[in-house]
């Protein structure tokens, strides 16, 4: 009988996290030249980008009226919003130039043209080997469609091949969504939710019945939370894995865990 396997997107098959690095120390670079010695040393810059981008994930875009979650605005009004906060801490008038510039800086995080080039190690494989067994590989993702659909058009250009995909576009994963792809393949008994972020690909997974494959990686919204979330993993439903290429190793393993959590 053939399992159903659930893949996130971001930073599980493709490696997102430095998209947004280099936006990030050219907005730096562009504030220290335009405040000069009144601009905060590129640490704190960076400390305020990273708190202000975090904050705004739930503040409300004002040409929507709908928060921003993960759309393609936020992170660009992000280096914005941290630039107008540094000018009001050192007394300075943003100029409507920088601004703009700083927008066009946040856009070059979503250059499509790095999509196949960040497919991670062992992506291309692990699909492949579920398929083969007879198993079904589900792609689900939360972000702004405009950006996932590039993100999917560059997998698919690489070969992938999966069963269904689901862009969540209003907001994070729920458990609904697992529940809604269970539904779909009412023949998988044996189901497995496999992704970086234990909070947001993991967990709602198992409140849906699902068992967890965490792959985790530092991301911006768990910096420095690692081990606070390694605390809370529910490790009869859960196991944590090194790499992609892991999950072909250990897949029978799997297997085996999660008959018992069925059971």
């Amino acid at each position: 009988m053939s399992s159903l396997f659930v893949f996130d997107l971001d930073n599980t098959l493709i490696a997102t996290t430095h998209d947004y690095t280099d936006p990030i120390l050219e907005m730096c670079r562009k504030v220290i030249q335009v405040l000069g010695e009144k601009a905060p040393h590129v640490s704190q810059i960076v400390a305020m980008e990273q708190e202000i981008d975090k904050r705004r994930v739930r503040e409300t875009n004002p040409s929507t009226g709908r928060p921003y979650f993960y759309s393609m605005e936020r992170f660009p009004g992000s280096l914005v919003e941290t630039y107008n906060q540094i000018c009001r801490k050192v007394g300075e008038l943003p100029l409507p130039e920088v601004q703009s510039a700083l927008y066009e800086i946040g856009l070059g995080a979503f250059n499509e043209r790095r999509y196949g080039k960040n497919l991670k190690k062992g992506a291309f494989e692990v699909i492949e080997f579920l398929r083969l067994r007879g198993d079904v590989a589900f792609l689900l993702t939360k972000g702004d469609r405009r950006v996932q659909e590039k993100k999917i058009a560059a997998l698919k250009a690489r070969g992938l091949q999966f069963d269904g995909v689901c862009v969540v576009d209003d907001g994070e994963k729920q458990e609904r969504h697992f529940s809604e792809i269970a539904g779909e393949f009412p023949n998988c008994v044996q189901r497995f939710s496999v992704g970086d972020s234990y909070e947001f690909d993991i967990a709602p997974a198992i409140a849906a019945g699902f068992y967890g494959v965490w792959l985790p990686v530092e991301t911006w919204d768990v910096t420095g939370r690692m081990e606070e979330l390694r605390g809370v993993v529910r490790r009869d439903k859960c196991i944590e894995l090194a790499s992609l290429q892991d999950l072909i190793v250990r897949c029978d393993e799997l297997v085996t865990l999660n008959k018992e959590v069925v059971r």
